[in-house]
């Protein structure tokens, strides 16, 4: 914005520093309008690596709606000299910078990768490995796995095993690792404290593999989940000043939301009632808060009574009972609209896990350990699991939102829920990619569950001290309740 005005001024054969003081405001709104719009288009998430022809698309797109975005400014708040002219010039010394900044963020991210070593050959281990070889912007590079018996010859998802847990303190001195982590899945009478604690003195991390797969994944893994990793870990914690805030949040964003999609919401319920036979909104009973059952509203997507001959079964992508305009309205998520009203009553947030049906609930409690957990937070609109993995029609898709749910309950604040709402925000806009991108990248770290042929009733083996948070999680489980209706995402 400086460079744009230092421009504009040489070009008027005007001194260049005289009243440069004035473009803070301008630069300031500029600079928010642009890092917004890029979270927006994706060229801030986490698939760096675009297409030459992709990124500059993005980049044109970009630009475009920024500069849509400071007319609207310049025309609500005139005082600001918005002018058209101060961007185009700022153009000149932005597209070059931005550019080059990218290509070094490229080279630099490839050069400087954390060294990592896995302590452990098993299950969890070759996930971890699997997900550092399957990325490329994590900044990590996995050097190696130990055993906890040595394996003299044996390569897991192209990381060598180096040797066994009695070669630790060899192994580190030859390999050099910036991190250590540990994915032993037994400890009793092998842990290499010793051998450990010299590596944290050394200067090396020492991570347990849920914060390490935690940070990587945005997600907690449930299988070989110890409760007392969820007891002893940071975060889960909600104060009165966050949960007043975030309610204060939703019935701002509601009430206006409601305002400006009221047109919107009477052009969908024309278009609904031509489309198909059937009234145009619909009310479902779902879970909410501690297990309470409360209605939810939608717009209708699917033919009327498309439950009457099945009763409650999961809704799949490309449902045939779904209408002409459904396909659309659920593509892009404007179905969901109505659900601003159970926002404004309180039974709903617009950021949290997707509320599902006391039919299903039920169901899932029984064969996923945790599962219960999800309900200790209000339902969202958005959530965490729905921008990062997308929609879900089965068990094991369950079990994947689970985990992303399990991570935002764990990290829920004010920043991250604007994060997600700015990410729904890229998905409705660019909806059929966004679909396409969040299945792939879910599906693909769904493999922890397909590697191990787990039986979904025995998730993980989980210990005693499951089964007694099990047998809670049952006291407090809501009774099934049939519902002819659409069925749940």
């Amino acid at each position: 914005m400086y460079a744009g005005s230092i421009i504009k001024r040489f070009l008027d054969f005007q001194p260049i520093l005289v009243g440069v003081d004035c473009t803070y405001s301008k630069a300031l709104v500029i600079a928010l309008a642009t890092a917004i719009t890029f979270y927006v288009v994706d060229l801030y998430g986490s698939r760096l690596h675009l297409m030459r022809g992709e990124f500059f698309v993005k980049i044109s797109t970009s630009l475009i709606i920024i500069f849509f975005i400071i007319a609207s400014i310049n025309f609500l708040v005139p005082s600001l000299q918005l002018h058209s002219m101060d961007y185009l010039l700022s153009l000149i010394v932005f597209v070059p910078v931005i550019i080059c900044f990218r290509f070094i963020y490229y080279w630099a991210i490839n050069i400087n990768k954390e060294k990592v070593i896995i302590l452990g050959v098993n299950d969890i281990a070759r996930n971890i490995a699997q997900e550092l070889a399957n990325g490329s912007n994590h900044g990590f590079e996995v050097q190696g796995l130990i055993a906890e018996n040595f394996i003299s010859t044996d390569e897991v998802l192209d990381c060598s095993v180096l040797g066994g847990i009695q070669e630790l303190a060899r192994i580190v001195q030859d390999s050099k690792p910036s991190m250590v982590v540990v994915a032993l899945s037994e400890r009793r009478g092998m842990f290499p404290y010793k051998e450990i604690l010299d590596c944290k003195l050394q200067g090396i991390r020492v991570e347990d593999w849920p914060t390490f797969y935690e940070k990587l994944t945005g997600k907690i893994i449930i299988q070989n989940l110890r409760p007392s990793w969820l007891i002893f870990a940071d975060g889960f914690t909600r104060n009165n000043l966050t949960r007043t805030l975030k309610r204060i949040t939703d019935m701002l964003l509601a009430a206006v939301g409601l305002c400006i999609a009221l047109p919107m919401l009477a052009l969908i319920a024309v278009l609904t009632k031509l489309d198909s036979y059937g009234p145009v909104f619909f009310r479902q009973e779902r879970v909410g808060e501690n297990g309470r059952i409360f209605t939810l509203y939608k717009f209708r997507t699917m033919v009327q009574d498309a439950e009457k001959e099945t009763g409650p079964v999961w809704a799949q992508d490309t449902d045939p009972r779904t209408t002409r305009l459904g396909k659309i309205l659920r593509r892009t998520g404007l179905d969901e609209l109505p659900q601003m009203f159970n926002v404004l009553i309180g039974d709903m947030s617009f950021v949290g896990p997707r509320p599902e049906r006391p039919h299903f609930v039920a169901e899932l409690q029984e064969k996923i350990p945790y599962y219960s957990q999800r309900l200790v937070v209000k339902p969202g609109i958005t959530g965490w699991a729905q921008v990062r993995y997308g929609y879900g029609a089965t068990v094991e898709d369950a079990i994947e939102k689970l985990q992303f749910d399990l991570y935002y309950i764990k990290n829920m604040s004010f920043f991250l829920d604007m994060l997600i709402l700015l990410s729904t925000a890229h998905k409705v806009l660019f909806a059929k990619v966004a679909l396409q991108t969040n299945a792939t990248e879910g599906r693909k770290t769904a493999s922890l569950q397909e590697n191990n042929k787990m039986e979904l009733s025995h998730v993980g083996s989980l210990t005693a001290s499951w089964l007694s948070l099990h047998a809670y999680d049952k006291r407090r489980r809501p009774e099934a309740h049939g519902q002819e209706s659409e069925p749940s995402r």
